[in-house]
């Protein structure tokens, strides 16, 4: 420390930092809506649309944000969820396929016919189909989708409702619960023994 000093350079205390900065990469929630497709492997996978004027012309009238659908909304500005829903439903558009993107078989075109209210901190979603045949990939497709579209982080409940049944309140998780670790990765118990 002596150098420093000599050349007139003051000693500091210790300057605390917080966690790492974080940036959103992805457009801004006015301009985009986040949709849930799986990949090759399963893996819930985001992908981005951009919505509106500009260079998105090519996604067509159906994606304008308008103002007849946001009644649960906290954002007035973004994409409405119905309108996001109905374009997850829809499926992946050609570039998307050609990347192997899909949605679940079982989600269907009468999934996305939905209403959607917020309630606190959780959004209700009533879907006009049974939920008996949608699968697990299908509702985490449609749970990850719907809790982007209605929170920046993706934080809040969704509670899905369909005509045959009510499911509890989940939050979004992109991996699967049957192993509850991401595809291709391996876990060591504390012993280090690989228990795959």
């Amino acid at each position: 420390m002596a150098a420093l000093t000599a050349c007139g350079i003051q000693e500091t205390d210790v300057v605390g930092a917080s966690g790492p900065a974080t940036i959103d990469v992805l457009p801004a929630r006015q301009v985009r809506m986040l949709l849930f497709f799986l990949s090759p492997d399963g893996a819930l996978l985001p992908v981005p649309r951009i919505v509106g004027g500009g260079d998105s012309a090519d996604f067509g009238g159906e994606y304008s944000s308008g103002t007849d659908d946001k009644a649960g909304s906290a954002d007035p500005t973004r994409p409405p969820t119905v309108k996001t829903v109905a374009a997850l439903v829809a499926g992946p558009r050609e570039a998307e396929l050609r990347a192997g993107l899909r949605n679940d078989p079982s989600l269907t075109a009468a999934a996305g016919n939905v209403r959607i209210s917020l309630a606190g901190d959780t959004v209700d979603v009533v879907v006009a189909a049974p939920l008996g045949g949608l699968e697990e990939p299908a509702r985490r497709q449609l749970v990850c989708t719907i809790a982007y579209a209605e929170s920046a982080d993706g934080g809040i409940l969704v509670a899905l409702r369909g005509t045959d049944r009510a499911l509890a309140p989940e939050r979004c998780d992109t991996w699967p619960t049957q192993t509850g670790t991401p595809p291709n990765t391996r876990t060591q118990s504390a012993d280090g023994v690989d228990p795959n």
